[in-house]
């Protein structure tokens, strides 16, 4: 059904749907995280993968009582899989005062999330993984998949913050790759914010599908280029600045973030 187009030879590369979504907003800091360079912890990042942890549990194995919530909270943090333990001493979460505000947040967010309809869900955290190029492998893991009416799958994607600038783009990627790994297209996907219930979504197709496959391997190229001669790309400033680990070497950065700062 798609089929990923030719891309130059070069280092292995794994392109997430961050990776992607980080390269459309900013192409030099995508190659940072190529580099290894990565955002720092953060305890809204923390909150945000404690609470989806929750989510999949609630449609996987059913709703957690309230009383139950903080038991919970800890067994998720930690399971073997979360790498949430590892965490808590970097962010002052090592402090119980601390702990505990984050988890209350979770329950207000566990809280919204069991408002929302659950009708035709077959399967959360869903892993993606295509080995599309040489070298080139696609990855991703979707929040939750539900069935459509006719039966097609509908991808979904759970929000813990309140932006939902760059979730099309993400759920271009995330359809992409779908189509890749089981040959066939979504329904549709979109993206939910928990705390406002606002909803981006979008109706994928094959030649959606394929437009994102071509920007992909445009990506990998570029990526790969850049690492072949130790170059740089372009940088664009925007928000995202604000939580850019190369905003102290960055001039536009710097000053996109001294802009929004003052509005």
């Amino acid at each position: 059904m798609i089929t990923f187009p030719p891309v130059p030879d070069g280092e292995a590369l794994t392109v997430s749907a961050t990776l992607f979504v980080t390269y459309r907003s900013c192409p030099q800091q995508a190659l940072a995280r190529v580099r290894g360079v990565y955002p720092p912890e953060t305890i809204p990042s923390f909150r945000g993968s404690l609470a989806h942890r929750l989510f999949a549990r609630h449609l996987t194995s059913g709703p957690i009582e309230t009383e139950d919530l903080r038991q919970v909270c800890r067994e998720e943090i930690g399971a073997r899989d979360s790498h949430l333990n590892m965490k808590l001493s970097d962010l002052g979460l090592n402090r119980p005062s601390n702990l505990a505000r984050v988890v209350a947040e979770v329950g207000d967010l566990y809280e919204r999330f069991r408002r929302l309809p659950t009708d035709g869900f077959r399967d959360a955290e869903v892993r993606l993984d295509a080995a599309v190029a040489p070298g080139v492998t696609i990855r991703g893991r979707i929040d939750a998949i539900f069935d459509a009416v006719g039966g097609a799958p509908v991808i979904v994607d759970w929000k813990t913050g309140v932006r939902l600038d760059d979730a099309a783009t993400q759920l271009d990627f995330y359809s992409m790759a779908w189509a890749i790994v089981h040959n066939e297209m979504p329904e549709r996907a979109e993206a939910v914010s928990i705390p406002t219930g606002e909803r981006v979504g979008i109706e994928p197709s094959i030649e959606r599908a394929r437009e994102v496959a071509l920007s992909v391997a445009s990506m990998v190229a570029e990526l790969r280029g850049a690492l072949a001669g130790g170059g740089e790309l372009e940088r664009t400033a925007g928000p995202p600045c604000r939580w850019c680990p190369l905003l102290s070497e960055c001039d536009e950065g710097t000053a996109a973030v001294k802009v929004l700062s003052a509005t």
